[in-house]
């Protein structure tokens, strides 16, 4: 009975998750719809759970990269037309768009709106490899202090590119239950250690990932 009820539950909320999402956790629940439902609201609670350490990881990042530009190219780097040239259309326009954005809702224009308002992508994408040496050749380790000796800037990139992927799937609302979820948590909190072991730590015991994926339907 409990499960033709929940069936009937499912029936009525496809217009509004569509049959493929729904589709997703009934297969993950072996057709189950109770534990399909289940799972539903699981996914999302882990999703939720992934915020801390994801923002954690985020704003520590922009803060690294934003002192390091303040240090290269002045306190107003991204209006710094050296700055600007290196940085190429794309990014430049990214700014562009943080202005108009800071502009639109009346805010103070200066740096601190800039940094909060550039999405994860921009600071991400300034570790890429066309960016050395002029960004980090040589100053890597002085940007990044806590960053491990034979951690370079390829595997600072590729390790802040997979947060950023997995950030973009949980902000999107997409399912991660078939996902290792322990291996993306460790490697956001191994990546937040690397920013900042201290703010790891006090993050850390907040983190209710490893308790909610006990919690598994």
């Amino acid at each position: 009975m409990a499960n033709v009820v929940q069936q009937s539950l499912i029936e009525q909320l496809r217009p509004v998750i569509s049959d493929e999402r729904i589709g997703t956790y009934l297969t993950a629940a072996g057709f189950d719809p109770d534990r399909a439902l289940r799972l539903y609201i699981w996914n999302a609670l882990v999703g939720e759970a992934f915020h801390l350490p994801v923002q954690s990881v985020e704003v520590a990042l922009r803060n690294r990269v934003n002192r390091h530009l303040v240090e290269l190219f002045g306190q107003q780097w991204w209006q710094n037309d050296t700055f600007l040239r290196l940085a190429g259309r794309k990014r430049a326009t990214d700014i562009e768009t943080a202005l108009r954005r800071i502009r639109n809702r009346g805010a103070v224009l200066d740096t601190g709106q800039i940094v909060a308002t550039l999405s994860f992508g921009f600071w991400s994408s300034l570790l890429q490899k066309r960016y050395n040496p002029a960004l980090w050749g040589g100053r890597l380790h002085a940007a990044f202090p806590d960053l491990p000796p034979n951690q370079t800037r390829a595997t600072l990139s590729q390790r802040v590119k997979r947060v950023a992927d997995f950030r973009n799937r949980v902000w999107h609302h997409e399912p991660i239950l078939k996902m290792d979820q322990l291996a993306e948590y460790s490697a956001i909190m191994e990546l937040l250690n690397w920013l900042c072991p201290i703010k790891a730590g006090w993050v850390r015991p907040h983190c209710r990932v490893a308790t909610l994926m006990r919690q598994k339907p």
